[in-house]
């Protein structure tokens, strides 16, 4: 029986590792990646209901009639740190963030009005006054790992006055071998409910006051 030299079978097995991870990568071909991230909320506390403004700034967050933008959430690299790409959504970043914060609010049992500002007259109100969301991707040959980091302020409003202005941070990092857009959604996921997770309960406690 012929036995093909041990270099020979060295180099098959290295070929067929290689041709492996490619197949297991195969979604990954494209150096860009467009998510449309889907947030469910996780609060799990309650507040005394009734109406709440949440404000935020939409300027640079709705594109025009008949455009198609997508916002840079971060960068795809590979593992020398060379930029192959980014990470688009078809919503801006800020968006992003107050829509999750307005989902939350909705869970813990207020009927949220959105706006640019709180009005004078309003009983209750938040102000998005700043937010940042970065979603990195780094991809090899065998993995993809993806890295996502969300802060935001929000003011608190009563009747008509500020009275305070919270801050809150969160960062979340995972990989995996295959299902690449999956991974991207579960971390930023995740990200925001370690956020939120921490934000509900303080902004609910400065709201009764």
């Amino acid at each position: 029986m012929f036995l093909a030299p041990v270099w020979y079978r060295f180099n098959l097995l290295i070929l067929l590792i290689l041709l492996s991870a490619a197949l297991l990568l195969g979604g990954c071909a494209t150096a860009d990646l467009q998510l449309k991230p889907d947030y469910q909320p996780v609060g799990d506390v309650r507040g005394p209901g009734g109406t709440l403004v949440l404000a935020s700034s939409l300027e640079g967050t709705v594109p025009g009639v008949g455009e198609r933008i997508q916002w840079i959430l971060g960068e795809v690299k590979d593992t020398d740190g060379k930029v192959q790409g980014n990470v688009t959504s078809p919503t801006a970043p800020s968006a992003l963030v107050r829509n999750a914060l307005q989902q939350e609010l909705l869970r813990a049992g207020y009927a949220v009005q959105v706006a640019g500002s709180v009005p004078k007259d309003a009983g209750y109100g938040l102000v998005l006054a700043a937010s940042t969301l970065h979603l990195d991707e780094t991809r090899s040959l065998i993995k993809v790992e993806a890295d996502c980091r969300v802060s935001f302020s929000v003011e608190i409003w009563v009747k008509g006055a500020k009275t305070n202005t919270l801050s809150f941070e969160s960062r979340f990092s995972d990989f995996a071998v295959r299902d690449r857009e999956k991974l991207h959604q579960e971390v930023l996921q995740k990200a925001f409910a370690s956020a939120f997770k921490r934000a509900l309960p303080a902004i609910l406690e400065q709201l009764k006051k």
